[in-house]
């Protein structure tokens, strides 16, 4: 479908291609040191953090605050990946941590990670959407995104910092709602758009009027048209003073 993957170890690869990466570049430029969490002792932590998933895929079990702990530690580790590609000027690897983020943040929340991270997982979601035309694509996506939502922290949920728009939850919830939109699911639209006005009710009339302007210039199917319409009048954008 797309070109994420839910397998651990396929998973465990794509990190590893980008580790070694990091690392023989770190050895052309010694750019970064092995003070903290250099390339190799990152590399490491990875390789330890892939193994305890292995055995989770497998049958260990974690209770739930566990099982949140390692989500967002397995998320940090790959934060510091994205960084050390960064300070390194590693451009090829960009699109491969993009696949890592949403992959790993799906299998994590599968078995009932509770995520208070999702910056990753909101740009990589991001480019993928960006990337698909295929309607049944743009669904899927989207469901994985909703996925990803749901299982987000209780302090995420709350969305009490709007200072940033480009804040990861706010970023994954409008992108789950394009995706719903672009799919041209009529049903997928409505359970989206439902859920969007919960997460981000301050940003429903703008997304729905901006949504109902590229429709104005498209052809879509009446059912997807009166979908849009509908909730466009349930959320009218404030009349000028």
């Amino acid at each position: 479908m797309n070109k994420l993957t839910f397998r651990i170890n396929d998973i465990s690869d794509l990190a590893l291609q980008v580790m070694k990466a990091v690392i023989n570049k770190n050895e052309e430029t010694h750019k970064l040191t092995e003070d903290g969490l250099g390339p190799l002792a990152l590399a490491s932590a990875l390789s330890d953090f892939f193994q305890i998933s292995s055995a989770i895929e497998n049958g260990q079990t974690l209770d739930p605050e566990q099982m949140a702990e390692f989500g967002d530690y397995g998320m940090d580790l790959l934060d510091r990946l994205a960084y050390q590609c960064r300070q390194l000027d590693i451009l090829d690897q960009r699109e491969t941590l993009w696949r890592i983020y949403p992959s790993l943040a799906v299998w994590l929340v599968r078995r009932d990670a509770v995520l208070d991270n999702l910056e990753g997982a909101a740009d990589g979601f991001a480019w993928l959407v960006n990337g698909l035309s295929d309607k049944d694509e743009l669904a899927e996506t989207c469901m994985l995104m909703d996925e990803v939502l749901e299982a987000a922290s209780e302090k995420l949920m709350l969305d009490e910092d709007r200072g940033n728009a480009w804040r990861p939850w706010r970023v994954l919830s409008l992108n789950s709602g394009i995706a719903a939109t672009r799919s041209l699911d009529p049903q997928l639209m409505e359970s989206i758009f439902e859920k969007l006005g919960r997460r981000l009710p301050y940003d429903m009339a703008g997304f729905l009027a901006d949504g109902k302007r590229q429709m104005a210039t498209q052809t879509v199917p009446d059912d997807v048209r009166e979908v849009m319409e509908r909730y466009a009048e349930k959320w009218p954008t404030s009349p000028a003073h």
